[in-house]
């Protein structure tokens, strides 16, 4: 069996709508969700998976990705596009955070640096 491949790439963020032109989360959506709440339920990934409303503030150059940091003892948290060199500089193995699906697969949208909380996954 194949195994799913999550692509990494900026431009699949700079696709999504502006959050202005993006219909916020409502009643209409509610048989979508309870459908996904159901396939989580079945693979027992309801403490793990969640859904997030898909959408953008600006966009980014193509060797950009978002990157989620933490500061624990303000408890404050900040969404900011980082080049991937700045990744490659700084040692930061990204773990993926949000996550898109399209006809290629699903997509790697953000990803949080686990240093910045002082939490590492190895």
């Amino acid at each position: 069996m194949n195994q799913p491949k999550l692509n990494v790439a900026a431009m699949q963020w700079s696709a999504l709508d502006h959050i202005a032109d993006v219909k916020p989360i409502g009643d209409a959506d509610a048989a979508c969700l309870e459908e996904i709440r159901q396939v989580l339920l079945k693979h027992g990934q309801t403490a793990r998976f969640g859904v997030s409303l898909l959408h953008s503030h600006f966009d980014l150059a193509p060797e950009e990705m978002m990157l989620e940091e933490t500061n624990v003892e303000t408890r404050e948290q900040w969404v900011r596009p980082v080049s991937r060199q700045y990744l490659t500089d700084n040692g930061i193995v990204a773990q993926t955070t949000v996550v898109s699906f399209d006809e290629r697969g699903m997509n790697q949208l953000c990803g949080c640096n686990p240093r910045s909380s002082g939490h590492f996954h190895l």
